[in-house]
């Protein structure tokens, strides 16, 4: 018996019309090749989704320089970040002082940001992506495609990581952690 915990969580709309506008049958064509992932299951080892929501968290306090140094979690993040900036001749990062203001969004972007979409496609036993999941048709500038469970299947999937050996978590806060 594996016996490792996986998150499992819905993530994306699940209501189907919350903005008319941005599901009308015109936008959905254009967004979406073929199937609609709107409403899809993200199933993420347990420890990495604590290790992504502690990234998450880190880089969220970190509102300075001293601040982001001073986190291990961040630290790497950010130097890396200004060093790409220094070969372009703005200063180097160990000559910026403590107190200089640090906004990651304006910075780094959202590059560094953990995705549970991407997560799941990466992560979820072989045997569940193989079984469940279904092509990502959806394309758009920085999108990068990946395969989806769907919602529908949940109880399926559930009883699938079960009967691998694998416990399943259910936590309502979860991917609102990615969101924050």
């Amino acid at each position: 018996m594996i016996n490792s915990k996986y998150f499992v969580g819905s993530y994306g709309s699940t209501d189907p019309a919350p903005i008319a506008e941005l599901t009308s049958a015109a936008f959905m064509s254009k967004m979406f090749k073929d199937d609609d992932p709107q409403d899809w299951l993200a199933v993420i080892p347990l420890d990495v989704v604590r290790a992504d929501l502690d990234l998450i968290n880190a880089m969220n306090q970190a509102t300075t320089l001293g601040a982001a140094r001073r986190s291990p979690l961040v630290l790497p993040l950010v130097k890396e970040h200004f060093d790409r900036l220094a070969k372009d001749g703005e200063p180097p990062f160990e000559t910026l002082p403590d107190e200089t203001p640090f906004d990651w969004y304006e910075e780094i972007g959202l590059s560094w940001r953990p995705d549970p979409r991407l997560r799941t496609a990466e992560l979820a036993p072989p045997s569940v992506m193989a079984t469940f999941s279904r092509p990502d048709r959806a394309y758009g500038m920085d999108y990068e495609p990946a395969p989806w469970l769907p919602l529908a299947q949940q109880s399926q999937i559930e009883e699938s990581l079960r009967a691998l050996g694998h416990d399943v978590v259910h936590d309502d806060t979860v991917l609102d952690g990615y969101l924050a």
